[in-house]
């Protein structure tokens, strides 16, 4: 089995290092030159896994459109799914096996609590059962669980978490909060969960708030409720 990475960030890093175990990887970064091979090379695989940022998708599959091979499957990974579902499906060729993706893990998780019965999500979006059992055998042996679902469920869900997650880690980290000796555990979480951000780049928080139709929406919803307790807060004490 050949395995294609387009993109050799941290987790094109960490991934890479997974499927070495189960057959030839074949490396293509614009932007590096460490175990790099050709585009050209790195697309004539069986599984390609496409693992560029959020808002680099669509000047990638126009790049390696005509490249590809009908038989390879193609695969993102990105942290939302609707949109670059909708541009795989606009700029590869119309036959093209696409399987979409998100790993619910990364370089930080794995290292902490390993890869086993870590979990992913799989949308097939152009694949038939042949080529989605294919696919799955490989995320079997690395005993990951597998979670189907939609673009639209998987984008309306991880806005209530990720997105959000995300959004208070980054207000976090501007308040510049540290540790302290008179703190409960409640602070010890607020702080766990700026480092839990802090390690992504400001492109991924970035890519996955405008990129997931849902996000605003959250973000909204929290600042408002975040507004009205100030509020009521602000009424309460005056009556004091």
């Amino acid at each position: 089995m050949k395995y294609g990475i387009i993109g050799y960030g941290r987790f094109g890093k960490l991934w890479a290092d997974v499927l070495s175990s189960y057959g030839d990887v074949l490396i293509y970064d614009k932007n590096q030159t460490e175990k790099n091979t050709s585009l050209a090379k790195a697309i004539k695989t069986d599984l390609l896994f496409l693992l560029v940022p959020i808002s680099e998708m669509e000047n990638c599959c126009r790049e390696i459109a005509p490249l590809l091979g009908p038989k390879t499957i193609v695969i993102d990974a990105c942290s939302v799914k609707v949109h670059p579902v909708k541009v795989m499906r606009k700029w590869l060729p119309k036959n093209q096996p696409i399987i979409a993706t998100h790993p619910l893990f990364g370089p930080d998780s794995v290292a902490r609590l390993g890869l086993k019965n870590q979990r992913i999500v799989v949308s097939p979006v152009r694949a038939g059962a042949a080529e989605r059992k294919k696919f799955e055998k490989i995320l079997k042996k690395l005993e990951l669980k597998i979670i189907h679902a939609t673009p639209e469920e998987h984008d309306r869900q991880m806005a209530s978490s990720q997105a959000l997650v995300h959004f208070l880690g980054r207000g976090l980290a501007e308040m510049r909060l540290t540790k302290q000796k008179i703190s409960t555990p409640d602070f010890q979480s607020l702080l766990k969960i700026n480092d839990l951000v802090g390690n992504d780049t400001w492109q991924l928080f970035m890519d996955m708030q405008r990129f997931n139709p849902f996000a605003g929406e959250v973000r909204k919803n929290l600042v408002e409720a975040l507004r009205g307790i100030e509020e009521n807060i602000g009424r309460v004490t005056c009556n004091l």
